[in-house]
């Protein structure tokens, strides 16, 4: 009478498929989930950085031309516009893009690595590059430039 049923040997191959399996899928998940975190974070960091190119240029865009000086190194921007002071600055302790039109910064942009103002008086033109980095995400640049309306 023949016995029914799986010997040793069977089921032994049968487990080690399937841990390969497992293995396979496990390495495949966590893959996945490493590169969704760097994309999340890299998507953080592009937001930002839109963010503070959208706010700096219309700021400067209005700036009297005779107002603008860069200081720090090209870290910092003061302008007047309509009559008031302003000023951006890169605090690179906290990695973050500070605004000050009341005299008291504060930070408008985060993620910060770096950030570099150049104004050019003759063609009343502003150049910003600005650099992000968050996490494993690598370095983000965006860069913008800026003409100054005539009055």
């Amino acid at each position: 009478m023949a016995e029914r049923g799986f010997t040793l040997v069977e089921t032994i191959i049968a487990l080690t498929i399937m841990a390969f399996l497992f293995t396979i899928i496990a390495y495949i998940q966590a893959r996945g989930a490493m590169t969704y975190s760097v994309t999340r974070q890299r998507v953080e960091v592009q937001e930002s950085l839109r963010i503070a190119l959208n706010k700096m240029s219309s700021e400067l865009r209005e700036a009297g031309a005779g107002s603008i000086v860069v200081g720090r190194g090209g870290q910092e921007i003061s302008f007047s516009r309509d009559g008031k002071c302003g000023r951006f600055s890169y605090d690179a302790r906290q990695q973050e893009l500070e605004a000050d039109f009341e005299g008291q910064p504060l930070p408008f942009a985060s993620n910060i690595a770096a950030v570099s103002f150049s104004y050019d008086a003759e063609r009343r033109f502003v150049d910003i590059i600005v650099l992000g980095e968050m996490g494993r995400s690598g370095v983000e640049e965006v860069t913008t430039g800026i003409y100054l309306r005539t009055p």
